[in-house]
């Protein structure tokens, strides 16, 4: 009896733990979800009503929005995390390197910018954002240096910094809202755009 007792007290645990987790997950995903729709930020009482949780609830788990909205950048790799890769990298011609590029950043930027520059906005105030934001783009950086590696390799390593850099710049978050938003450019616009600047910025064929 003691060991029944034992074992379904410790199975009460688990579902008591498998619950407050799938509250926490449910939490971080209303709010992702939300700041994809176009709400930045939602508000708690948005992400306690998508969710279907209580006030209560929703502080116990996170003393502030801010916890709440680091929680979500970690989740939001989880989820999205696929979208900064590029397909076969560093396989074809430089004409379908190129647009195979430009049409992963294009399809990454159209799903996630309203959370990329809710991101931004936070590494502005807070050390640890930034430094998620300067890990993500090294990590785009060296995504940049292993495609584009055959136009690369035939420059200096100054060089070769300094046009990795410039792609990246050309088709980060913040150029997708000036050619997007600022100028209006449709998503087939954008990409013939910065299709266009990275041929010119890699050079002679």
């Amino acid at each position: 009896m003691h060991l029944r007792a034992e074992t379904e007290g410790g199975e009460s645990q688990t579902r008591g733990g498998t619950a407050k987790a799938e509250r926490v997950a449910r939490v971080i995903d209303s709010f992702i979800d939300l700041v994809l729709e176009g709400n930045t930020p939602p508000t708690p009482e948005q992400v306690r009503e998508r969710a279907g949780v209580s006030s209560a609830t929703f502080y116990r788990y996170f003393k502030s929005l801010d916890d709440l909205r680091g929680a979500a950048v970690q989740r939001a790799v989880e989820r999205f995390g696929h979208l900064y890769s590029v397909p076969e990298i560093g396989i074809g011609s430089r004409s379908d390197r190129i647009h195979r590029f430009v049409d992963s950043r294009i399809a990454l930027w159209e799903k996630i910018h309203h959370l990329d520059r809710l991101t931004r906005s936070r590494a502005v105030r807070i050390p640890a954002a930034q430094e998620f934001v300067d890990g993500m783009r090294r990590v785009m950086t060296a995504t940049v240096e292993r495609h584009f590696e055959p136009e690369l390799r035939r420059h200096s390593s100054a060089e070769r910094a300094s046009i990795a850099t410039s792609i990246l710049v050309l088709t980060s978050g913040e150029s997708w809202e000036q050619f997007r938003e600022a100028h209006g450019f449709s998503p087939f616009a954008t990409g013939r755009a910065w299709a266009l600047a990275i041929d010119r910025v890699l050079g002679g064929d």
